[in-house]
């Protein structure tokens, strides 16, 4: 049974969704659910968190894109943000190669669908291509969670399968390929992974299983992990709580909401032809 529209686009966000909890997938994806309680206990916070990512982030892409560093410096009237971007201007282009595309969007062939994936930097050089998110966490997951996490897995997978667009039609080689975490919180942290031909292949198989394990579901079950309902904004109508869990304790639930989870532009998107 295949409950998927023609046109679906997956992302990191969506993936990640069906793997948490099918349920959240089904109610979100297929049945368009409107969210009908809080996230976190702490709305206000919450918001004020998300603008500071929101404007960080839009901060390094104006200095990417050649604004000087003291006229952004000048605009800033949040000090976190303002140390956030000190330390970025300190080591956050340390060893990136200078050929760089900010906030590039690139989509690929998935089964019968897409797969998308939003990058906040894309750095090339001769022998080196390299994936950047930059956080603005206040935890730094654990490195084995990290690398488990449907972004990690989906963007150094697309960018092999995509990177022609960017590779003067020839493909990346895996090998060349690093994703690189980088913690605006944590005096620019960084928790990185390389990619190999071996991992790519098994990431074409995992990503290709969860499609058709989507596509010939009849059941979209609850996750057996409560303590992630506390964070959803389902969780009322699937009778997990009333009550939203703590704004101190949500970063360390695995992220369960990201500056990815935005709308998308999708009339940037670079796509990879079927």
């Amino acid at each position: 049974m295949n409950h998927l529209p023609e046109d679906f686009v997956f992302s990191q966000s969506s993936l990640q969704d069906y793997v948490d909890c099918p349920r959240r997938f089904q109610l979100k994806y297929l049945l368009r659910q409107r969210y009908p309680a809080p996230e976190v206990d702490d709305l206000l916070e919450f918001e004020r968190r998300m603008a500071q990512g929101e404007r960080f982030h839009h901060l390094l892409h104006q200095h990417a894109v050649g604004l000087p560093a003291d006229v952004l410096q000048a605009g800033i009237s949040d000090d976190e943000v303002r140390g956030w971007f000190d330390t970025y201007l300190a080591n956050g282009l340390n060893g990136v190669p200078e050929r760089r595309y900010p906030e590039y969007s690139l989509t690929v062939p998935l089964g019968d669908y897409r797969l998308l994936a939003k990058f906040d930097l894309l750095a090339l050089g001769d022998d080196k291509a390299l994936i950047i998110d930059w956080k603005t966490s206040r935890h730094v997951p654990r490195r084995d969670r990290l690398q488990a996490r449907l972004q990690t897995v989906v963007y150094r997978y697309v960018l092999a399968k995509g990177g022609t667009a960017l590779n003067g039609g020839n493909p990346i080689p895996p090998e060349q390929i690093e994703m690189r975490y980088w913690y605006a919180d944590h005096d620019g942290q960084e928790v990185a992974f390389n990619y190999d031909a071996a991992q790519f292949k098994a990431d074409a198989d995992y990503l290709e299983g969860l499609v058709r394990e989507i596509e010939d579901r009849e059941r979209f079950p609850l996750t057996d992990d409560m303590a992630r309902c506390a964070y959803c904004t389902y969780r009322s109508l699937c009778e997990r709580g009333k009550y939203a869990g703590s704004l101190d304790e949500w970063e360390q639930i695995d992220e369960p909401t990201d500056l990815d989870d935005l709308d998308f532009d999708f009339d940037q998107i670079a796509e990879i032809a079927f």
